[in-house]
């Protein structure tokens, strides 16, 4: 093998052979998943750079737990106020804690809100740098969140009323349980787990969508026939279908039927309604088998595209959520000065991959097949050699014969 000879890289558009045609035909993953979760989604715009070295601090006390001790604490401090809250307003609704005064009830609820009334004041001023920031803040996810979550108690203070009872402001009251997902913005792994989730869904949509489908067609015709299988005869004086035994049918409307169907699918098996004649349980037996299929496809589905998503995104080159500086108003201004890194691309990165693995194998095969040349032409030689030795020695002998 000559010294100058290196390997030459093959582009996979040259080849035709079925391994090139695998990496070529690979399905396309969507882009990055910067594409659909921004790194920072409650704001399309850096807020201002905060100047004020108090209210930065206040900030960065509030907004980014992984800054200092004390930040650590505070969100920490917070997160179990909220579990807490959480916990109250449950066990508020269970009948076996109605004996407790309301007034021990009502004092735990005035302090947490008043706890939580000073946090967003902290919050908003925290967020003054500007009156954009305040605006994004105060109208994004969390800021609107905080806001319903201490609202209903200052609407019971003006109307010296109890809305606990009333379903608009129950419905408020909810909210405070939504505040239990604020501090998993700070987690990474519980960001990425929602993403692979998310990406996952939507990598299967065309899947989900066919068996949809295909479920609204079964629930469809085996209602229609359960209803005509079991609903009866119809009594004028009842005026309602009754079954063989004389009572009401309980299958008295399809409707009626496609709850039987779907509660028989999805295995849950309430067993409010059951079929009674022997065609109406003939025409079960599919939904039975039916239902374990219902579980095992979309659970494959799902399982392996979020294997598939996940395996991607969480390898050495792959893409990691961590919060750190980009939840901080200063640490968003200090990002937009860095360079910013080019954008990866899953399925870009895993052809590159793929075709820097088969040009591999292919320099390998030529080196391979040069060495096997080499020993054929050193074999070639010394057979040619060997066949010259011999036809001067049959000559030397031949000549000493007619001497």
């Amino acid at each position: 093998m000559s010294q100058d000879s290196q390997p030459i890289p093959i582009s996979l558009s040259r080849l035709r052979s079925p391994a090139a045609s695998r990496f070529l035909t690979e399905e396309q993953s969507p882009r990055d998943v910067e594409d659909v979760f921004p790194t920072t989604p409650l704001f399309d715009q850096p807020p201002d750079p905060i100047t004020s070295p108090w209210k930065r601090a206040l900030f960065d006390l509030l907004e980014s737990p992984t800054s200092s001790s004390s930040a650590f604490l505070v969100h920490f401090a917070s997160t179990s106020l909220i579990i807490f809250s959480a916990i109250v307003t449950i066990l508020e609704t269970v009948p076996s804690f109605h004996s407790i005064s309301p007034r021990v009830w009502f004092g735990l609820e005035t302090s947490l809100v008043l706890l939580f009334t000073v946090e967003y004041s902290a919050r908003s001023v925290a967020w003054s740098s500007s009156w954009i920031s305040l605006a994004k803040w105060m109208f994004s996810f969390y800021g609107v969140i905080d806001v319903l979550a201490i609202l209903p108690y200052y609407i019971e203070i003006m109307l010296q009323q109890d809305t606990s009872v009333l379903f608009r402001f129950s419905i408020l009251r909810m909210f405070r349980l939504l505040r239990v997902f604020r501090p998993f913005r700070y987690n990474s792994t519980i960001l990425l787990t929602i993403e692979v989730m998310y990406l996952a869904v939507r990598r299967s949509h065309h899947a989900l969508l066919a068996l949809s489908f295909f479920i609204a067609m079964v629930l469809t015709v085996f209602s229609t026939l359960l209803y005509f299988a079991e609903r009866g005869t119809w009594d004028d004086n009842l005026e309602t279908f009754i079954n063989s035994d004389g009572d009401a049918t309980q299958f008295q409307s399809i409707p009626a039927a496609a709850w039987f169907v779907l509660v028989t699918i999805t295995t849950v098996g309430y067993g409010e309604i059951t079929p009674r004649s022997v065609l109406g349980r003939l025409i079960t037996v599919p939904l039975l088998a039916f239902g374990l299929l219902l579980i095992a496809l979309p659970s494959f589905v799902l399982g392996r595209e979020f294997s598939l998503v996940w395996e991607q995104m969480t390898d050495d080159e792959g893409i990691t959520r961590e919060p750190g500086p980009a939840v901080t108003a200063f640490g968003l201004h200090r990002l937009e000065s860095q360079p910013s890194e080019p954008p990866k691309d899953l399925s870009n990165r895993k052809l590159a991959q793929n075709q820097t693995e088969l040009s591999q194998q292919i320099s390998e095969l030529r080196v391979t097949v040069e060495i096997q040349g080499e020993m054929i032409r050193e074999l070639l030689g010394y057979l040619r050699v060997e066949g010259t030795g011999k036809g001067k020695r049959r000559e030397n002998v031949v000549g000493s014969a007619m001497s």
